[in-house]
């Protein structure tokens, strides 16, 4: 029978059981591991699929104590989306030190971000980092962003170099923004901006695909095709970007880049109106459905 519970105050208080010289980070180990068996990620995961959040805790918490910062970071998700435990902000961000004490670089990257969010840079720049060094993609992306946004162009581009160099999705597309608006003292090019936002988009990057397809339907890099921004924005739609699914809707809607299909165009519509999109909505009442067709699902 599957099980529900809280976790016991006495259980809670030995997770925060920390000494001063440790919360100061004496000793930090310089690894980069998270210490947890896929196995056991597998089998935390089957007992919640089965709302046991006792057992997953019985598995995580023991492993948490023998320093897995993969099990610290594991109890703090679940603290943060409510699985079998009340939501706590606090233990969160608790059991994500704890995991970036014990070396797992998700922690690593969630503890700096937090700290960037409530202003203590200095600290946000050393877990960040740390976790760029163990080579977390979103932690390079963070920071490459703010170094951007800070004016520190040799910094950037330094990161911008080794994302590049590690295939890092979200960097090409960073790297197609920059040539595509003279960015980084890099000089225009929309040949070379095309480039990496169809990489990027090839590795399944929704913002790329959502750019190659703008670049096809204006021509932008010096070819027009209808077919293949049809073609990217549905990509982009189905990986969940709502303006794509608004713009593949108008050319369902257009008959742009393929056959006209009114009924199908509202269905995306709607999709995109549901998620907040105003021009989707808009759309809706400028396209009246044709005929009584239903309309017929994509992915």
């Amino acid at each position: 029978m599957a099980k529900k519970m809280g976790i016991r105050a006495d259980v809670v208080h030995r997770l925060l059981a920390i000494t001063a010289m440790f919360m100061l980070g004496s000793g930090t180990a310089q690894a980069c591991a998270a210490n947890l068996a896929p196995s056991q990620i597998a089998q935390a995961d089957a007992y919640l699929a089965e709302n046991n959040s006792v057992a997953t805790f019985a598995l995580m918490y023991p492993l948490s104590q023998q320093g897995s910062g993969g099990a610290n970071q594991y109890l703090s998700r679940m603290y943060e989306e409510g699985r079998g435990l009340k939501k706590s902000p606090f233990m969160v961000r608790h059991l994500n030190w704890m995991g970036a004490q014990d070396s797992d670089s998700e922690s690593m990257y969630r503890t700096g971000k937090d700290f960037f969010e409530r202003g203590f840079t200095k600290d946000g720049e050393y877990w960040v980092g740390r976790a760029v060094d163990c080579g977390h993609p979103e932690a390079l992306v963070l920071l490459l962003e703010r170094r951007i946004l800070e004016g520190r162009t040799s910094e950037a581009l330094q990161l911008m170099e080794s994302g590049v160099d590690k295939s890092f999705p979200a960097v090409k597309f960073i790297l197609a923004e920059q040539y595509d608006k003279a960015g980084l003292g890099l000089a225009k090019d929309p040949q070379m901006a095309f480039r990496w936002y169809y990489s990027a988009a090839k590795d399944g990057y929704a913002k790329a695909m959502a750019a190659v397809a703008y670049f096809f339907n204006q021509g932008i890099h010096g070819v027009q095709d209808d077919l293949a921004a049809r073609h990217w924005y549905f990509q982009a739609a189905k990986a969940g970007h709502i303006e794509s699914i608004t713009a593949y809707a108008w050319m369902l809607a257009n008959g742009k880049g393929g056959p006209k299909d009114i009924d199908e165009a509202r269905y995306f519509f709607k999709k995109a109106s549901k998620a907040g999109d105003k021009n989707a909505t808009r759309f809706l009442n400028e396209y009246p459905a044709e005929g009584s067709g239903a309309f017929r699902k994509k992915g």
